[in-house]
């Protein structure tokens, strides 16, 4: 692409060749001049632009696109550099409209790029979208819309043909609909589709909710055209509350013992296992956990909290709403985290590489950066096996190579569900949701905490205490 400056002494210069070549401006973006092989034609100027498509493969490409504006010479130049930079964005909107339709695809890859960027309301205030939100966004609306997954049974289920309520059946995906015929009942159609995934559903009807409302709030370049939410009062699959825990005393203090006593086999695990089981702090709150506070701008950003051993506290940013927190370490988990320091200090053993790392649970593989949520899934998954909280199945091999089929019973998420119930059944409902930071104390009664049957029980519903004088029965009064 060969790029000059416009001007009539570099124009004129210009020369027929035996083909076609497109010359463009480097002072005036979107200009460029056609100089034709055939001398009998003049030279024309072109406005020019690219789109982008999406090939089968999801692949994204650009293309071309151009217009004619005139002959050469027979407008000024800078006349024909005016026409170029006022009309431009109106020639590339009419293009890729009159290209093809907008769909819900078009609406969401816009939300994707654009919407994740920038901010959400809660209450009367603007909150940026957090890091992992924006993820998790993409990943949802990528696999349940966009049908970005390698998993063929997922995507027959958006796209096979489906029944909805006895009507005709539903051939096209969610995707494809432009967005100018799309309708409450399509999305509940595609709602419906995803019954076997009950949970995935509702997350993905919510995300998908986030999508329209961004594009309809758009002063500019809208998509959406209508005033209602297509997603809105769609119904719900129901929800069963996940309240796994661990639910004898006797297991949750011998696998705290274990961790303790057995540090030394695998310290930063076993110790992420004990912070989790004595502290019931979320998942993410402990993987960016460091040794002090972060100086360096990009640690502060990944770092989710901080160890004071003067005063045996967490300092934590709680990654839910956002508040500072500070947790009171129990003896416990003092200890194993103060060892785990002196571990990594000394040499030959299994903690020593994280030496100069100032994340508390460093990845082996790059001590600079902290664990995530696919860090310890294996040691997990033989830890718990250990203790009878993962079953597993015979596949095939032999000796020492056979393989397993396992079957998580509980997970770390779990163990925060261990804490809360243990936690409330020695304190009682109301602390155990304040020390969780819970909105509501129906949100800890719905999710967390597990009370105790056997103390619901009663032998007797009604009684008198020794106290309460008997009254005589009626009728045996003494006349």
């Amino acid at each position: 692409m060969k790029a000059i400056k416009f001007t009539k002494q570099n124009l004129d210069k210009l020369k027929h060749g035996e083909k076609m070549k497109r010359i463009f401006s480097s002072d005036c973006p979107s200009l460029s001049v056609a100089v034709h092989p055939e001398p009998s034609l003049n030279k024309s100027y072109y406005a020019h632009w690219s789109v982008v498509r999406y090939a089968k493969d999801g692949k994204q490409k650009r293309q071309g696109r151009y217009r004619f504006i005139c002959r050469y010479g027979s407008k000024p130049l800078e006349e024909v550099k005016k026409i170029v930079i006022n009309n431009i964005d109106a020639w590339r909107e009419e293009k890729s409209t009159a290209s093809k339709p907008a769909t819900v695809e078009t609406l969401v890859k816009a939300f994707i790029k654009d919407g994740t960027s920038g901010f959400r309301v809660k209450g009367k205030k603007k909150i940026k979208y957090k890091k992992s939100t924006i993820q998790g966004y993409k990943t949802q609306l990528g696999m349940y819309v966009l049908l970005q997954t390698k998993k063929q049974e997922l995507i027959s289920m958006l796209t096979d043909p489906f029944r909805y309520s006895g009507d005709a059946y539903s051939k096209s995906a969610l995707k494809d609909i432009p967005l100018k015929d799309i309708t409450k009942r399509d999305i509940e159609i595609w709602h419906s589709r995803m019954e076997e995934i009950p949970i995935a559903a509702n997350r993905a009807l919510a995300i998908l909710s986030v999508a329209f409302e961004w594009d309809m709030k758009r002063t500019t370049s809208r998509l959406y055209l209508k005033d209602n939410n297509p997603c809105l009062r769609v119904a719900k699959f129901p929800e069963v509350a996940d309240k796994g825990y661990i639910d004898t005393i006797e297991k949750v203090l011998e696998m705290r013992n274990y961790c303790l006593n057995e540090q030394w086999r695998d310290p930063h695990f076993l110790t992420f296992y004990l912070a989790d089981l004595e502290c019931g702090e979320r998942l993410v709150d402990l993987h960016g956990l460091a040794w002090q506070q972060p100086l360096k701008a990009v640690d502060k950003e990944e770092c989710s909290g901080w160890i004071s051993f003067r005063t045996n506290q967490l300092f934590l940013k709680d990654t839910k709403n956002r508040k500072p927190a500070v947790i009171d370490l129990t003896e416990e988990a003092a200890q194993g985290l103060k060892k785990l320091q002196n571990m990594k200090a000394e040499e030959d053993n299994k903690a020593s590489f994280a030496a100069g790392s100032i994340w508390v649970f460093p990845r082996s593989t790059d001590p600079t950066k902290h664990i995530n949520h696919n860090s310890y899934r294996c040691k997990l998954r033989d830890f718990h096996f250990k203790f009878g909280l993962t079953t597993r199945e015979y596949v095939r091999g032999k000796g020492k190579r056979k393989v397993y089929k396992y079957t998580n019973i509980l997970s770390l998420k779990h163990v925060r569900k261990t804490f809360v119930t243990w936690y409330g059944r020695e304190h009682g409902e109301e602390a155990a949701s304040h020390r969780m930071r819970h909105s509501t104390l129906q949100v800890t009664r719905d999710h967390y905490f597990n009370a105790d049957k056997e103390k619901l029980k009663v032998k007797h519903m009604y009684s008198t205490g020794d106290n309460v004088v008997q009254l005589k029965k009626a009728g045996n009064d003494e006349q």
